[in-house]
């Protein structure tokens, strides 16, 4: 069945937002294997497995990276960067971030990792389709050279536009109609280094939009979230290290057939783990590491937005109209979860 035919209804009536109409040429290519893959790549890295009650819905990485494309198609007609933000995530491994914190010593020297144009080249109907289409893969290769589509945060892209619209929606933290009117209200004007961004015209979405931003960044960054991608990945790297799956596995496979192994594999440690993962409910901190215990330590983004408004004319950020958005900035920055973090599991 067709990407399309099996899309989640929330899904639908969010990307319906970002664009009524979807590109025939998206539409021609977004069941190919590389990207249906996708399909089946949690955005937030398989958190929704465990206990935690963080993110009880399902949003792919195709589901992401189509959005992108979506509401990019309304403010460009370049076809190429259209197709860069499809692409963008096309050689997220499986469970995508909780991946990052497997270490390399896991992998067997010369198993590297896949890159955007190491996946394209290596399909023979992507790499047919551009060829066909003279399109150059060196321009989709590189997202992050387009500002609009991708920029250093706190400003607003299109690429975290669309993070935190699905998240606050999925979550339930905005209704559909609250997600148009902060959509709508977007233009693009020229920021401070002239490149351009994403604006509110209107101050009080503008004052909605950040606050979202600050409640899906604590979402993004806590103790639960942090310590279930861990937890994944350790037993990712356990699965590598003894021959379980391979490097390249976790670059071809979606996160559920690689679950699976895990669960049915010979080794109980790998197996019990997998098991263990729903009944992750509780995370524990200390300033020290405790041992004889699940312990440690990781780093992650901190997601927010401290967007432009339309003011008189000018374009200013929020944290320069509202003392009390640039307290809150502060607090948010100056409270990271930084501390050492346990569980009741021992392997």
């Amino acid at each position: 069945m067709s990407y399309f035919d099996t899309q989640d209804e929330k899904v639908k009536e969010l990307h319906k937002v970002y664009s009524e109409k979807c590109p025939d040429f998206i539409k021609e290519i977004i069941d190919y294997p590389e990207l249906i893959r996708l399909n089946g790549v949690d955005i937030n890295s398989g958190i929704n497995l465990s206990g935690f009650n963080l993110y009880k819905y399902k949003y792919s990485v195709l589901d992401h990276s189509l959005g992108v494309a979506l509401i990019l198609n309304n403010f460009i007609t370049n076809k190429n960067k259209l197709l860069a933000a499809l692409f963008h995530d096309i050689s997220v491994p499986a469970f995508s971030y909780a991946t990052t914190y497997i270490d390399e010593s896991n992998f067997e020297k010369g198993e590297t990792v896949l890159t955007n144009y190491d996946v394209i080249v290596g399909s023979d109907k992507l790499f047919g389709y551009l060829f066909d289409n003279g399109i150059n893969i060196d321009e989709l290769c590189d997202y992050t050279d387009f500002p609009l589509g991708y920029n250093i945060r706190p400003t607003l892209c299109v690429h975290t536009l669309e993070y935190f619209l699905h998240t606050a929606y999925m979550s339930e933290m905005c209704t559909l109609e609250e997600i148009k009117a902060i959509y709508n209200d977007l233009v693009v004007v020229p920021n401070d280094d002239n490149m351009p961004e994403l604006c509110f015209n209107d101050l009080e979405l503008a004052t909605k939009f950040f606050k979202i931003s600050l409640e899906c960044g604590e979402k993004y960054r806590s103790y639960e979230s942090k310590m279930a991608m861990k937890f994944i990945a350790d037993t990712l790297a356990a699965m590598v290290r003894r021959g379980v799956i391979k490097r390249k596995d976790l670059y071809t496979l979606q996160d559920k057939v690689i679950m699976d192994i895990g669960l049915n594999c010979s080794d109980k440690r790998i197996s019990d783990r997998w098991r263990y993962l729903p009944n992750l409910r509780r995370v524990y901190t200390k300033f020290n590491k405790v041992e004889k215990k699940y312990c440690t330590k990781i780093a992650r983004d901190l997601r927010y937005v401290d967007p432009l408004v339309k003011i008189n004319r000018r374009y200013i950020r929020l944290s320069k109209i509202n003392p009390d958005v640039s307290k809150k900035i502060n607090e948010f920055l100056d409270s990271d979860t930084d501390l050492y973090m346990y569980i009741d599991y021992e392997d």
